[in-house]
């Protein structure tokens, strides 16, 4: 039985900590201590979640065996920068968030025996105060970030997610993120501006626009050495609309709420590189402004 903390009391996170207390012991890290009892429902079962909760003053430096990062984009590099301290020396770090994050610097201050992963994970669900609902089950890939992980992923992939469904492992996780990153642009922003389910974006009236992000993103994907295949990424697209049909994606969630979006690390990211290499990407670009004016009055 392993000992895991995981980052916060999100949906993913809420999500993750009821997979993985059938087997193990969980903690959440959360910003305020209180009596609470999570649950988590699908369907009509519903279940309370076996987990503990702290605050991360209350936890010792280096006696963190597992830690599993399942936030908001924006929120990946703090989270890192907090708890690092707290990562034992031969401790497990698992981001898990959509978007792309330059954390280049952070991962860098890992000791040698230190590993990082990354889990990208389809599955979907949304919470509402202390309940967690699992509204789908997407596709699951783990992969290592960093040379010590390489070593060990597969086995930790076996303890951790072997029985997640539809869960893989690979030793490049890049083209993966990449692959989803796309997913993310072609869906979160556009159901969130329109305030649409998912599979509303499969309307005839969006596949123009939709074609022209997908072509920007393997563009800037091929810059950067990752090759995927244009078809391949609408098909992936329209397979998770379809998939997703009667979800409200995460952006369109947060926009709904008056919260930060995560649009930084969608067509954001990709006009930064794009910028990077003197190239346009006005679809992106419009995405961004877009949804940035959704976001003047919002809160955080």
């Amino acid at each position: 039985m392993a000992s895991i903390h995981i980052v916060g009391d999100g949906a993913i996170g809420l999500l993750l900590a009821q997979h993985l207390s059938q087997s193990h012991h969980v903690t959440l890290i959360t910003r305020t201590k209180r009596a609470v009892t999570y649950h988590y429902q699908q369907q009509s079962d519903t279940q309370v979640i076996a987990c503990q909760h702290t605050l991360s003053t209350e936890i010792p430096a280096k006696s963190i065996d597992t830690l599993i990062i399942p936030v908001k984009a924006y929120q990946v590099v703090d989270a890192i920068t907090e708890l690092y301290p707290k990562l034992s020396a031969h401790g497990s770090l698992i981001l898990s968030h959509n978007g792309m994050v330059d954390c280049s610097k952070e991962l860098a201050k890992l000791g040698s025996n230190q590993s990082a992963y990354f889990l990208s994970t389809s599955i979907a669900g949304y919470k509402v105060k202390d309940t967690v609902y699992h509204t789908g089950q997407g596709a699951t890939w783990f992969g290592p970030l960093n040379l010590s992980a390489q070593c060990h992923y597969q086995k930790l992939f076996s303890q951790l997610f072997g029985t997640f469904k539809n869960a893989q492992t690979t030793s490049d996780i890049m083209p993966i993120l990449w692959r989803k990153l796309a997913v993310n642009i072609a869906i979160n922003p556009l159901s969130a501006l329109e305030q649409i389910k998912n599979g509303q974006l499969r309307q005839p009236k969006y596949a123009a626009r939709i074609l022209n992000l997908m072509n920007e993103v393997q563009f800037i994907a091929a810059k950067a050495g990752v090759n995927v295949a244009l078809n391949e990424l609408l098909t992936l697209a329209y397979t998770v609309m379809m998939q997703t049909a009667e979800n409200h994606s995460s952006m369109n969630q947060d926009i709904a709420n008056n919260k930060r979006s995560e649009i930084d690390a969608m067509s954001g990211y990709i006009c930064k590189l794009a910028a990077k290499q003197h190239i346009t990407v006005p679809y992106n670009q419009q995405l961004l402004d877009e949804v940035k004016k959704c976001e003047l009055n919002t809160s955080v």
